[in-house]
């Protein structure tokens, strides 16, 4: 682990990745630890995999290889913590020293709510929020829940607006129902995931409201 958190070239990255890791033991290690079962017993509630088809294992060890051999794990603070429990050089930029002022000075701006995203959408009202990062949230719904409420995110949205989410194993994006008000925008997307250091997710989603 301490090699593999050593910077290098990618052509190197790619060579120890080969090397060290492609191996019988490291994708049956994946299989075994990355099944349904081992992640139920590990507190992975079973109803997280209602909507998940194909192998889990598959999808999560591909995403592993772009991490350690396409980004550069040196600098990934997310792989950092994995393997030490700690971001040793390799700080998140909410936690770089730079940015600490900054964000103190600018913290009476952060309001929080514990209530269903629907209740909150229904007090703002339409044309209000100008972003949104939803995180993974339409991971754990049906494709018909999904198109219902971003639905309602648009409503809210004033036109510009951006909604930006993960995919980790349910692909989830806006029906072609919804084309009307919410617009794709893959070219602002796939470079980002690209070079997303979050890497266990499978798919980054960028929408418009039109």
């Amino acid at each position: 682990m301490r090699r593999l958190l050593e910077p290098r070239p990618r052509a190197e990255r790619e060579a120890f990745y080969e090397e060290v890791w492609s191996n019988r033991r490291w994708r049956a290690m994946f299989a075994i630890f990355f099944s349904r079962r081992v992640m139920g017993w590990l507190g992975r509630d079973p109803s997280f995999f209602r909507y998940v088809e194909g192998s889990v294992a598959e999808r999560i060890l591909a995403r592993t290889r772009h991490a350690l051999v396409e980004l550069e794990p040196a600098r990934n603070p997310y792989l950092h913590w994995i393997l030490t429990g700690t971001h040793g050089a390799a700080l998140p930029f909410a936690l770089r020293a730079e940015n600490f002022e900054p964000i103190r000075a600018h913290l009476d701006r952060l309001e929080w709510r514990a209530a269903p995203l629907e209740r909150f959408l229904e007090e703002l009202g339409p044309r209000s929020v100008d972003r949104y990062n939803l995180s993974d949230i339409f991971e754990y719904m049906s494709e018909e829940n999904t198109a219902a409420l971003l639905a309602r995110l648009a409503q809210a949205g004033r036109p510009g607006a951006r909604l930006a989410y993960w995919n980790m194993l349910a692909p989830r994006r806006r029906p072609e129902a919804l084309a009307g008000v919410l617009a794709e925008r893959r070219d602002l997307a796939e470079p980002l995931f690209r070079e997303d250091k979050a890497f266990f997710y499978s798919d980054f989603v960028v929408e418009e409201v039109r």
